[in-house]
């Protein structure tokens, strides 16, 4: 539960990192044997358990939930918890990632390049696919959120999509490619990156690891000092999330209200 409240709190705000968070027991100086691989499953089932039962938990919660009109863009709780059911969704890909690092060391090092790579930008194809086509992904869609232009509330644009994950995913190949630069110069610097330990390069290393945190900060900062919860990636790409759960006879309050600020 411990690593899987981790994992709620950093996808909503960037994928970068995710080596960083997983447990020592996945990465061995020595080579992995059997026993290495079957607590490496068991730890990732446990994972996916904890994640399948915190995504029941906030499906039930918002099923029937509606809210009133002055709630359109108290989104921080909704938006929170959806990027516990999205670790969910894109647990294979999780999966791939630690089975790489624990095969580091038997596999031929290319692969497992290309395993980290599928991992690392398969969170972000998600993200910018699913909102630039559905407003959602798929945690938006449990807790009843949608990502919408900011002056049009309407769909937002695939150009809007890719700037909303621009500093993610600019941490994110930064991440990327020191664990990949670490995998082929160090035969030991994953484990110490999953350790949080500095193998090499350290001023670097600790600046990649600093950002995601920096990042979490910023967003934070921004969506609670503006009425309408913009955090700074909504701000960036002219976007705003709203809630799509507003009840039937206040919906049509809305265009109201709008037309009477302008």
């Amino acid at each position: 539960l411990f690593l899987n409240s981790i994992t709620v709190i950093s996808v909503p705000l960037s994928h970068s990192g995710r080596s960083l968070a997983l447990p020592h027991e996945f990465l061995h100086v020595r080579p992995p044997d059997a026993t290495d691989m079957n607590d490496a499953l068991f730890t990732q089932l446990t994972n996916l358990g904890a994640s399948l039962f915190l995504s029941w938990c906030v499906w039930s919660y918002y099923k029937s939930r509606t809210f009133p009109v002055t709630e359109r863009y108290s989104t921080f709780g909704p938006r929170f918890w959806s990027g516990g059911v999205d670790a969910c969704v894109l647990w294979p890909l999780t999966f791939i990632g630690s089975l790489s690092l624990v095969l580091s060391m038997k596999l031929p090092k290319p692969l497992v390049a290309v395993l980290l790579i599928i991992e690392s930008l398969g969170w972000l194809l998600y993200t910018v696919v699913m909102h630039a086509r559905y407003g959602q992904t798929v945690g938006k869609m449990v807790t009843k959120v949608r990502v919408v232009d900011a002056q049009t509330e309407g769909n937002i644009s695939w150009r809007q999509a890719w700037l909303r994950e621009g500093i993610p995913m600019l941490v994110t190949l930064a991440s990327l490619a020191y664990e990949i630069y670490s995998l082929f110069t160090e035969p030991t610097a994953l484990e110490a990156i999953a350790n949080g330990e500095e193998p090499i390069g350290g001023k670097s290393f600790w600046f990649i690891t600093a950002l995601p945190g920096l990042w979490f900060l910023a967003e934070v900062l921004t969506m609670l000092t503006n009425p309408k919860r913009r955090a700074l990636h909504d701000l960036i790409a002219r976007t705003v999330v709203v809630r799509t759960n507003i009840t039937e006879t206040e919906v049509e309050i809305v265009p109201a209200l709008q037309a009477g600020q302008e």
